[in-house]
């Protein structure tokens, strides 16, 4: 879906950022429209990595590393550090021989340059700690290799653009030359280039279908926190559904006979109903007048069960006959596993329209569309620290209707109407759920934070997916003023939550669990803390691990050799920052590490961004440490070019005794410090006539540029 229910994460990290707001960092995850950044860190790795790659003796492919990233960065979770065996023969089996444009025999070098790039991200504590072993990634890249030349080999393969640019080169076109590709296209256009028809038109057929498959960026969840296994099995085994089941199931017996329609007869079903207490009316009374119920399928919440045991394959239709699925016993022994089976299985057929009954326009709208809708209503509940105001999610409901279908036909009236008829069948709809034992309402006043993006005064971005329209905005601060009356509010309950979680990790997205760390190397604990998690959940995991790993007194140690190793002085930062944190004097902690070799730098300049010290109180030595911290981590977050801007501004003599001076600090961080050094001298370099503006470090072509304003996120 284009527009659905994207402003409650925004919601929730404006009122609880997470701890990477706090420090720039070299960072392994760049929201879409965050192109420029990623641009900067992908040089930067890149050049990192084909530096250890040459100084142990292997040659690596820039251009190929740069694929590996784009791939990862344009995915539906973003995370560059995050890889999977099936992520490893994706790339190289399908996303290289589709999108490079180059032979089999220039790509022969690819997977061993994958090897050596996921070699460097274990080794520098960027690879995600969620993802495979790299002994399985290692295999997945043999197993993978030995197919690649093959599949780099078939055209049919072949993206439309690589199709072309090709058969380009196979023709004697160099395809960097604008005018000759134009000849080129333009004779092709005109039936004088031979190509294979039938192998385009596969790559036609399916570049339509995988445009239509492929998923946009999801948002990205705040990570949550979950009760023992056990516990959830105790619940799951006191929800109605799970019981309903069972009963229905037991009931069957040996088989039912159907009626000739196939539908349960009436007796039966009396019995049934009372047996499953499903909360149907056998011969309703409207006013003085009684309509007589003359078939099991006039029962709405049996038949919806009764479909559902038939879905999960707990039962089955034979010979008009409803029996039991014996292979599927072990299901309905498992009350955990049961629930989140059928939770899976929603919304089921009817819910929200009673089979052969009347529904008002909205309703069927809202219908046809509710296997986009629910999943997204779910997404948006899921992880808030706090329940959410039913009005909050009626008006992103009633937004995602709007872009999905025309309705501007609709008069004043008829769309308070319909808007009111849709937030009544969203009612309806989590009425269900609460059910099903999968979301709670309660009533009463809405926290701040769902009022945090309404300011008045702020003008909406149209380009924002979850910028919210005046109106909407006007509705809602009056609904959710402190003064207004109470509200309906939605949470998910713990066993929904841990169902959505496990749905968003089979789609490949990211939902961090707090304690799934535990086990986490201490620099991949500490990065991945530093990039996704909140103050809370940081302070719950690192208790996690150091409680699994000693304590402080054991597990201290080894966090700050963590912070100590990372190669990237503005993640070392960050990663000792949200450490600091969660310790119980952190400003007399930052003041011990002063005297850190590894660390000073960082925790100096930590205590004068928290205005602790001042830059006069340190000495020079101490000075000159800062000063170059604070041009390497310009370096790694703003790239080459941030940093020859900066010396550009001061004179020649200034910066060679600067530079001369930070090399003799005894700062720790040598690759930076030598970094720092090419650049300068290239930049006074250039500052004489005739040389051209170059950096030295701009060794990688940044390939994906013109991909990095990639549009639409997935809730």
């Amino acid at each position: 879906m284009l527009v659905i229910l994207v402003d409650s994460i925004s919601i929730a990290l404006h009122a609880f950022p997470t701890t990477r707001t706090v420090n720039p960092l070299m960072r392994t995850y760049f929201e879409p429209e965050d192109g420029e950044a990623f641009e900067v860190a992908k040089d930067l790795l890149i050049r990192r990595c084909t530096a250890r790659a040459s100084d142990r003796g292997h040659s690596l492919d820039p251009f190929a590393m740069a694929a590996a990233l784009d791939f990862r960065h344009h995915g539906i979770d973003g995370r560059l550090g995050d890889w999977t065996s099936d992520l490893v023969a994706e790339f190289l089996l399908s996303y290289v021989p589709r999108t490079l444009s180059i032979s089999a025999r220039d790509a022969a070098g690819l997977p061993e340059t994958l090897r050596l790039l996921l070699d460097y991200l274990r080794a520098t504590g960027l690879a995600d700690p969620t993802g495979d072993p790299l002994t399985d990634l290692e295999a997945a890249i043999t197993k993978a290799a030995a197919e690649f030349p093959a599949a780099m080999t078939d055209e049919r393969n072949f993206g439309p653009a690589k199709f072309w640019v090709m058969t380009a080169i196979g023709h004697g076109v160099d395809p960097t030359d604008g005018a000759a590709m134009g000849r080129f296209l333009d004779d092709a256009d005109a039936g004088r280039i031979d190509y294979d028809d039938a192998v385009l038109t596969h790559i036609a057929t399916r570049h339509a279908r995988e445009s239509l498959d492929r998923p946009d960026r999801a948002m990205p969840q705040l990570p949550v926190s979950l009760p023992a296994e056990d516990e959830l099995a105790a619940a799951a085994e006191h929800t109605r559904v799970v019981g309903r089941l069972r009963a229905l199931t037991d009931w069957v017996g040996d088989g039912r006979a159907l009626t000739a329609t196939g539908n349960v007869k009436l007796a039966d079903a009396r019995e049934l109903a009372t047996l499953l207490n499903s909360g149907d009316t056998f011969d309703p009374r409207i006013g003085e007048q009684v309509f007589r119920t003359k078939s099991s399928t006039e029962l709405v919440g049996l038949t919806r069960l009764i479909e559902l045991a038939k879905t999960l394959r707990l039962v089955r239709v034979v010979k008009n006959r409803l029996v039991r699925v014996a292979k599927n016993a072990p299901l309905l022994r498992d009350g955990l596993a049961l629930w989140t089976a059928a939770f899976d299985a929603l919304p089921t057929p009817d819910i929200l329209i009673a089979p052969n009954s009347w529904s008002p326009d909205h309703t069927r709208m809202l219908d046809s569309v509710l296997d986009q809708v629910l999943p997204d209503v779910l997404n948006t509940v899921y992880g808030l620290p706090e329940p959410m105001p039913v009005i909050r999610l009626a008006e992103s409901v009633w937004s995602a209707c709007t872009h999905m279908f025309y309705l501007d036909a609709l008069g004043p009236e008829a769309t308070l109407r319909w808007r009111k008829g849709i937030g009544a069948d969203l009612r309806r709809l989590l009425g269900q759920l609460v059910e099903f034992g999968a979301a709670e309402l309660t009533v009463g006043r809405p926290d701040p934070m769902f009022l945090s993006d309404l300011d008045p005064d702020r003008q909406p971005d149209p380009d924002d997916p979850a910028s919210l329209p005046p109106d909407v905005q006007d509705r809602l601060r009056t609904a959710l003023a402190p003064d207004a009356e109470h509200v309906e509010l939605i949470s998910l309950t713990p066993l929904a939550t841990r169902a959505v979680r496990a749905r968003m990790l089979r789609e490949g997205r990211h939902a961090p669990l707090v304690g799934e760390l535990t086990h986490a190397e201490p620099a991949q604990l500490l990065g991945t803390i530093a990039e996704h998690y909140s103050a809370e959940a940081a302070e719950a995991e690192i208790g996690r691990w150091l409680t699994a790993h000693g304590g402080l007194e054991h597990g201290l140690p080894r966090l700050l050799d963590g912070v100590r190793d990372c190669p990237f002085r503005t993640r070392a930062g960050a990663m000792l920052d949200v450490l600091t944190q969660t310790l119980p004097d952190r400003s007399a902690f930052l003041h011990r590490l002063r005297a850190d070799t590894q660390l000073g730098p960082i925790a100096t300049l930590m205590l004068i961004d928290s205005g602790e010290i001042s830059l006069g109180e340190l000495d020079p030595e101490e000075g000159l440490r800062t000063m170059a911290e604070q041009f390497i981590t310009l370096l790694e977050v703003g790239g080459a070019d941030a940093v020859t801007g900066a010396l550009a501004e001061l004179p020649a003599d200034q910066v060679r005794d600067m530079v001369a001076a930070m090399l003799d600090s005894g700062h720790p961080d040598r690759i930076g410090l030598d970094e720092l050094h090419t650049l300068a001298d290239a930049q006074l370099t250039d500052r004489r006539p005739g040389h051209a503006a170059v950096h030295p470090l701009a060794r990688a072509p940044r390939s994906s540029r013109r991909h990095s304003k990639r549009k639409g996120r997935r809730r």
